[in-house]
């Protein structure tokens, strides 16, 4: 129990991320794009909602075509602004992590082609394969999708709660309250998903290694007449592997549900 613990402790830990800081910094453009893309994304989305109420609350009471013409331009401009910076975003972003997951591939297999001939006896050449393949495709997802979207949610919220505190310290202070009500439940379910995706991934590796050890001595396998065997050995891999996944999705599907349910109705709360 102590050793699972651990290990659980040590998957946890954000300190390997740690690693990736000398591949990222080799690509400072796309480093410094996708930070200025997702800055003025983020500011122009705050800004909309204020530019909409102007419009509403001073241009269509206006007399002035001049005036309602000049606010429905400035939305325009606005909306091409957020279009250009949140396509950038997701070029620097994506660009990125494509190349800092094509040089960790490039370095995992230069350094396992020097490790000794003992290794390779006790480990297995599929799963070495799908480790090479599948958990650098979770990297890349690390340093795209999900650094950027943290990022730009952290600067929204920031935002966000800075607006209302001008515009209603009370309201504010009674959204803020309600946080870690909505937070904490979200972040006890956000590790069983993580648990059962890292269950998932862990059974569909060990499957496609099953699978290419077998293929790869398919000649000793067709000698001794055992492909039903090995095949009904895929097969139970795979279910085991279809099995972690549904149990993976339903996790994530009640996470929504529970996440969506409990934020709507705690704005509904405190606006009562």
């Amino acid at each position: 129990m102590a050793q699972i613990t651990s290990a659980d402790e040590r998957r946890r830990s954000l300190k390997p991320l740690r690693r990736l800081f000398p591949y990222i910094t080799h690509y400072r453009t796309l480093v410094v794009g996708a930070i200025i893309s997702l800055v003025i994304a983020a500011a122009t989305t705050l800004a909309l909602p204020l530019a909409v109420r102007r419009m509403i609350d001073y241009g269509f009471s206006s007399s002035s075509t001049t005036f309602i013409a000049e606010y429905f331009a400035a939305l325009v401009a606005m909306a091409a602004v957020l279009a250009a910076a949140s396509a950038g975003r997701y070029y620097f972003v994506i660009t990125l992590g494509e190349r800092v997951v094509a040089d960790i591939r490039r370095d995992v297999f230069a350094h396992v082609t020097t490790l000794s001939p003992a290794f390779f006896d006790t480990a297995q050449s599929g799963e070495i394969v799908s480790r090479l393949a599948a958990d650098t495709t979770q990297v890349k997802s690390a340093v795209g999708a999900t650094a950027s979207v943290a990022l730009r949610n952290v600067i929204l919220g920031l935002g966000a709660v800075g607006m209302m505190v001008i515009t209603s310290p009370k309201l504010s202070g009674l959204v803020i309250a309600a946080i870690p009500v909505i937070v904490l439940p979200l972040v006890a379910f956000g590790r069983s998903v993580r648990r059962k995706s890292r269950q998932a991934q862990d059974t569909l590796a060990d499957a496609t290694a099953y699978a290419s050890e077998q293929i790869g001595a398919v000649r000793t396998l067709q000698a001794f007449t055992n492909e039903k065997l090995v095949t009904g050995h895929f097969s139970a891999a795979v279910e085991a592997a279809f099995e972690a996944a549904r149990s993976s999705i339903f996790a994530r599907s009640f996470l929504t549900f529970f996440a969506i349910f409990t934020i709507f109705s705690s704005v509904v709360a405190v606006l009562w």
